[in-house]
């Protein structure tokens, strides 16, 4: 299986397009890949939201934060640096035959690798919680055979705190299409009581990742069919206003 690790903060709309691309490589040439990846300042939407029930726009302008929507369900996450994101593009197997198998074979997966890390993380639905609060949600995209699996972990905390772009963690919070599900927060610098570098996550989590699927992981790169796919995807679909704000 491939692995795709870059934790230099990237472009939100080309991270985006990368994630569709290696979903449809998944499902076109059965190449499974599992990506660690780092996203610049942004707002990302679930498939079906919509901006103006989850965002305070005023307040994602005056930061120069962008408003960008992704491919697969669930809610509204904010991304920044100290985040790390975790994807993984698989086929079907009979441990991930439905959407609550899938969430629960990477939450577990996740869980057990970072144990000796935060002993008090645990699994439940589709988040990651210690003592309680959150310290990362999950989403799902399917094309055919092949699933799409992401995480963000709240690695480090963040100088803009969720309130401030987020509606959903505001009293009074309601929507009329997909809604998120607002929890209290923390990133695993703040439990510990130490700041914890992206390595410190990324190690485990892929020997875990690894031992779980049962596969061994070879260190790989976008091809130049991938990357000129993403590049498209990124100004033609992820880059436009039809795209980001279509609700």
């Amino acid at each position: 299986m491939r692995l795709l690790a870059d934790l230099l903060p990237g472009d939100p709309a080309e991270g985006l397009a990368i994630e569709e691309v290696l979903l449809e490589s998944a499902r076109q040439d059965a190449c499974e890949t599992i990506r660690l990846w780092v996203n610049q300042r942004a707002v990302i939407l679930g498939r079906s939201q919509s901006a103006r029930a989850e965002v305070d726009e005023a307040q994602a302008q005056r930061l120069g934060i962008p408003i960008l929507r992704r491919i697969s369900g669930g809610g509204t996450v904010y991304h920044y640096p100290g985040n790390l994101n975790l994807s993984c593009f698989v086929h079907k197997r009979p441990a991930l035959s439905d959407v609550s198998s899938v969430f629960r074979f990477f939450g577990n997966a996740i869980t057990k690798a970072l144990a000796s890390l935060a002993p008090d993380l645990c699994f439940e639905d589709n988040g990651l919680y210690v003592n309680g609060l959150k310290v990362g949600g999950a989403a799902q995209a399917r094309r055919g055979d092949a699933v799409l699996y992401h995480t963000t972990l709240l690695v480090q905390p963040s100088p803009v705190s969720m309130e401030t772009l987020l509606l959903a963690m505001r009293a009074g919070y309601r929507s009329q299409v997909v809604a998120s599900r607002p929890r209290r927060t923390t990133s695993m610098a703040d439990h510990l009581g130490y700041l914890v570098s992206h390595e410190q996550v990324v190690e485990p989590v892929i020997d875990g990742l690894a031992c779980s699927l049962n596969v061994n992981l070879d260190v790989g790169r976008l091809t130049p069919r991938e990357a000129a796919r993403a590049a498209t995807l990124k100004t033609e679909k992820y880059g436009s206003v039809s795209w980001n704000r279509k609700l």
